[in-house]
């Protein structure tokens, strides 16, 4: 075209020269740059509004998250609010700083309530399956390479990712579904509303639990209990005692000449060996589980101490255990969820005063 016309001018005596045609291609060029800059520019602030008030909806449903974080253990609720943090990750790099800022700090208060959660009730340990332990740990993988992803495009990201996103997400990642961490069963047994209640060593449990390859830990141990199976509670013994050569004493303590633990199962047959006090919580603890079993097996949470292979001392939920073998004894089935300390029986001197009534020798 530019040549046909160059032609046309050029037979009409009025051919362009060298300077003409310089100076308007500079000229054509200019406008088109100044025009494609302009466009860029007007594209990039309208991705930057649009990623703005997408992020500015995401603040609001993770900041109403968080109070329902720390009152509910669902799985579903914690993997369902991680996948929304996660989703607001791709538009940080095209929102303005001080938008990316807002989004990872609310980002870095829900992966804080959710650890908070973690690290202070036995209530997720207890419940999650572990198909729902590796949903959580699958979403809390894909959050942080979606964080690692947008650090590459934003400095403000880099500096988020690296003082919280990534430390937290370790740190979640560390969160198992057998191995209960030493700070999470203490918190639940001496500040939650179930209490060890028996003269547990904490600080020297501390230390141990803490000791490389010391060996000692807590783990989850889930137990089914069919119906009218009390041989199944054998090996659990309760912190009372009583004297097998003198029935009509009733319990006696631990460190009377001839005390004898009792086990759950027994006092499931018979009622006169724990005191007539206890006995009445016990029964009050079976028909609160009774209205309940009509609905399916009855469960319940215990923290117990493997001190040998066949003896499991229960440290708390002994009324409730003992409740539940009568039920069993009755033919309900049982589920039982166990917090149990192993490793430590041959600690000297023994974590509990009374543990040597559990080692060894016959219990009647």
């Amino acid at each position: 075209m530019a040549v046909a016309l160059d032609a046309v001018l050029a037979w009409r005596g009025q051919a362009w020269s060298l300077a003409d045609w310089a100076s308007s291609v500079v000229l054509g060029a200019l406008v088109t740059v100044t025009v494609g800059i302009l466009l860029a520019r007007r594209q990039s602030l309208i991705q930057e509004a649009l990623a703005d008030l997408e992020l500015v909806e995401k603040v609001a449903v993770l900041s109403a998250r968080i109070p329902h974080l720390r009152s509910r253990s669902s799985s579903g609720e914690i993997v369902r609010v991680c996948y929304d943090a996660r989703a607001g990750m791709a538009l940080l790099p095209l929102a303005r700083s001080t938008m990316q800022t807002e989004y990872l700090e609310t980002v870095g208060a829900v992966l804080d309530e959710i650890e908070s959660r973690l690290a202070t009730s036995l209530d997720l340990h207890a419940t999650w399956t572990a198909d729902e332990w590796d949903r959580f740990h699958d979403v809390v993988s894909r959050l942080a390479e979606a964080a690692r992803v947008a650090a590459r495009r934003s400095a403000t990201v880099r500096a988020h990712r690296t003082a919280t996103i990534d430390p937290v997400t370790r740190r979640l990642a560390a969160f198992t579904g057998t191995r209960v961490p030493f700070e999470v069963f203490r918190h639940h047994y001496t500040r939650g509303r179930d209490r060890i209640r028996v003269r547990l060593d904490w600080d020297r449990f501390a230390r141990l639990v803490g000791a490389p390859g010391g060996g000692v830990r807590i783990e989850r141990v889930q137990t089914v209990i069919e119906p009218r199976d009390l041989a199944a509670l054998t090996p659990y013994r309760s912190p009372w005692y009583h004297d097998p050569a003198f029935p009509a004493r009733g319990e006696v303590d631990h460190d009377d000449p001839g005390a004898h633990p009792i086990r759950h199962e027994q006092a499931a047959h018979d009622r006169t060996l724990v005191a007539p006090g206890r006995d009445a919580r016990i029964t009050a603890v079976e028909d609160w589980y009774s209205a309940r079993a009509i609905s399916g097996p009855i469960h319940l949470t215990l923290a117990t101490w493997a001190v040998a292979p066949d003896r499991i001392l229960v440290l708390d939920g002994n009324h409730r255990l003992a409740a539940v073998a009568r039920l069993v004894g009755d033919g309900c089935p049982a589920t039982i969820t166990e917090f149990r300390i192993t490793g430590a029986a041959a600690v000297l001197p023994p974590l509990v005063p009374d543990l040597a009534h559990h080692l060894t020798g016959p219990i009647p």
